[in-house]
């Protein structure tokens, strides 16, 4: 019986921190997401990712350079990537990140 009511508590008091270790993952990755908003434009990547399958759609080759969209009418100009970052894009594949 006492063994019963031990093993009642201690998963009473697992729950309550596993709770609260929940409480703290979600506060966490919640912090984290919004960081990465801040340091980061997803949007004029996609953007930018989407101009780029255009042009190739369109040319039947992907533009030699981001500024060829600009030279080519499919942008008006390069958005700027986040600070501390800059365009890494390859003609040959098409691929645009940041680095």
């Amino acid at each position: 019986m006492l063994a019963v009511i031990l093993g009642i508590i201690f998963m009473g008091g697992c729950g309550k921190k596993g709770g609260e270790i929940g409480e703290k993952a979600k506060e966490t990755g919640t912090k984290v997401l919004q960081k990465f908003k801040r340091t980061t434009n997803p949007d004029a990547l996609m953007y930018l990712k989407n101009k780029i399958n255009t042009y190739k759609r369109q040319n039947g080759k992907y533009p030699e350079s981001l500024q060829e969209l600009v030279n080519e009418g499919f942008i008006d100009k390069i958005p700027e990537p986040p600070p501390g970052l800059q365009y890494n894009y390859d003609p040959k594949t098409g691929k645009l990140s940041f680095k």
